[in-house]
């Protein structure tokens, strides 16, 4: 099967992988990659890697999905090719990783590094997006941070409040502990032994709720191997919806209710046991050129909200462990942490912050750089 790129086309993508994951001379890359991503993928990335004078090795396994959800471990020699390396690059068809609590005991006792390609394409790794300023995305993602986290430190245990609303119906209310935000190892400076960050696309957000009561009305799903059965064919991320997808909480347990696509997210969750229903994720993406269509939650405003366990990734609770992490998204709400606002209308505030535009300056014109585009 032909296609119009030409891999000096996705170079440029490869290399900001690269520029991500902070690849160093001499340094162990392990590119993992499945039978469902492109070969040009997977070889610009050998060629980026090779140019930082890395020393690269190469696994392409069967396609894992999201195996751990029925107690899959990684193969030996896989696991093994992880511990040994410095930087782990993992391709994925969906937005999820196969083997989680590999990748948490990976970076926690051997330091590695990793960055997630969640269903990139030869056009995502072409466009600007990708190709967004690190160092730029980094700054904005500190900007959200330390809105959400607001100074908390581990003796400190005054919940915060979170609240989404939207015209479409959405008004969510929870409060949570602000100790326990999730970022993707964008609020450090680069990306650090020990953390991991998804391509072109940081996320912030929170993973633990005290309490969640409202509604939430979805604009489109992303992250489940089960939506590929919805339009369009083939993506995990749908959008539009043919009928509104609605999540209503009461004490953090929310009931779904909606059309096809509701149905489907209603079976995935009725495998999961008694906690599958319960909040446990609320995050933001912080990059103005991501596309909406095909990867809605790294674009700065979107809101995503997942329901289930995040299965091996702290703070969840082990007694409230449920195989399940299913996500929805928002693309225009508004929001707010102690009723101080971080989005109004889908734009990212932080976007217009002086420091930020000040801080853009070294990369081009902030007025380009900052501009959303959306599709």
């Amino acid at each position: 099967m032909s296609n119009q790129y030409h891999i000096l086309d996705i170079m440029p993508g490869a290399r900001a992988v690269m520029d991500f994951a902070v690849v160093k001379p001499g340094e162990n890359v392990l590119i993992a990659t499945d039978t469902l991503t492109n070969p040009m993928i997977a070889e610009a990335l050998m060629i980026a890697a090779d140019e930082r004078q890395a020393e690269v090795t190469m696994t392409i396994t069967k396609p894992g999905g999201l195996s751990w959800r029925e107690g899959v471990d990684a193969p030996i020699s896989y696991r093994n090719a992880v511990y040994a390396s410095d930087v782990w690059i993992e391709v994925l068809p969906i937005e999820g990783q196969h083997f989680p609590r590999l990748q948490e005991t990976a970076m926690v006792e051997h330091g590695v590094r990793k960055v997630c390609l969640f269903d990139l394409s030869l056009e995502d790794l072409a466009s600007e997006w990708t190709h967004f300023p690190a160092p730029l995305m980094q700054f904005i993602a500190r900007k959200v941070y330390d809105q959400w986290i607001g100074g908390a430190t581990v003796p400190n245990t005054k919940l915060k409040t979170i609240r989404a609303v939207d015209d479409n119906g959405t008004d969510l209310i929870a409060k949570y502990d602000p100790r326990y935000a999730i970022h993707n190892g964008m609020v450090a400076k680069q990306l650090q032994p020990g953390q991991w960050c998804a391509l072109a696309g940081a996320t912030i957000g929170i993973e633990l709720f005290a309490e969640a009561d409202g509604v939430v009305v979805f604009d489109g799903l992303h992250g489940e191997e089960a939506y590929k059965s919805l339009p369009p064919l083939g993506s995990d991320v749908v959008y539009p919806l043919t009928q509104p997808v609605r999540w209503y909480f009461e004490d953090r347990r929310c009931t779904i209710e909606g059309g096809m696509e509701a149905d489907v997210m209603k079976r995935i969750v009725a495998a999961g046991g008694p906690f599958a229903t319960v909040l446990c994720e609320i995050a933001l993406g912080v990059n103005p050129k991501a596309p909406i269509t095909r990867h809605p939650t790294r674009h700065a405003g979107v809101t995503h909200y997942a329901i289930g366990s995040t299965a091996g990734r702290a703070p969840t609770p082990d007694k409230e462990y449920a195989p399940v992490h299913t996500h929805g998204h928002l693309l225009s709400g508004s929001l707010y942490i102690d009723g101080e606002p971080c989005i109004e209308n889908g734009r990212l505030l932080a976007l217009d912050d002086p420091e930020v535009r000040k801080f853009a300056e070294q990369f081009g014109d902030p007025d380009e750089l900052l501009k959303e585009v959306r599709f």
